[in-house]
């Protein structure tokens, strides 16, 4: 099998996560069947992250971009960072105004995918795993990105690096965990 998108069991091939996304742009969105062809991931596990609030209800049974990318950034971090951990860094990710009435979000959820998927196509591990080359590269990735208000781009560059070294460790997480496999089935 080749390399996937983070937290799918779709091979990427040649394309990019925003071609990946295009179906979006022909269809109303996904149903949850495909969801789980998409992710691997079982209808209950789905259900749950959506009752935590940690993604949207779908609308009319149907999964919109910006909840398919929550779901799969979540799948891709969730062996190796704690589940109150994902949600509180999607929470980092909206800033709270007007006396707490109104929720503003720094970037969408299906950007934020894009953008480390743009990073795991750009880099290596080594700089995944040297802080200031780390954020050289994001600052580098997030060129065009507009912030909405001041210091917002600084909090996108943080969960960034957040999600690129528990992502690396995940890689290797499975790694080890797959020698682990072979070496007890000897």
């Amino acid at each position: 099998m080749g390399i996937c998108f983070p937290g799918t069991v779709i091979e990427r091939g040649e394309l990019t996560s925003r071609e990946f996304f295009g179906v979006f742009r022909v269809t109303k969105g996904l149903m949850l069947a495909q969801v789980r062809e998409i992710t691997g991931l079982d209808t209950t596990t789905i259900q749950n992250w959506i009752n935590r609030g940690w993604v949207k209800n779908p609308v009319d049974k149907r999964y919109s971009e910006n909840q398919l990318a929550s779901i799969l950034l979540i799948h891709m971090l969730r062996d190796v960072m704690k589940l109150d951990h994902i949600a509180k860094l999607f929470d980092y990710l909206k800033k709270i105004e007007f006396g707490g009435n109104e929720e503003v979000l720094l970037i969408s959820e299906a950007e934020l995918y894009h953008y480390v998927c743009d990073m795991l196509d750009s880099i290596d591990y080594d700089i995944i795993l040297t802080p200031k080359e780390l954020e050289k590269a994001i600052l580098m990735t997030l060129s065009t990105y507009v912030e909405p208000y001041e210091g917002a781009k600084r909090r996108v560059v943080n969960v960034l690096k957040i999600i690129l070294v528990y992502y690396a460790s995940a890689i290797v997480k499975h790694k080890a965990d797959s020698i682990f496999t072979d070496i007890m089935n000897e």
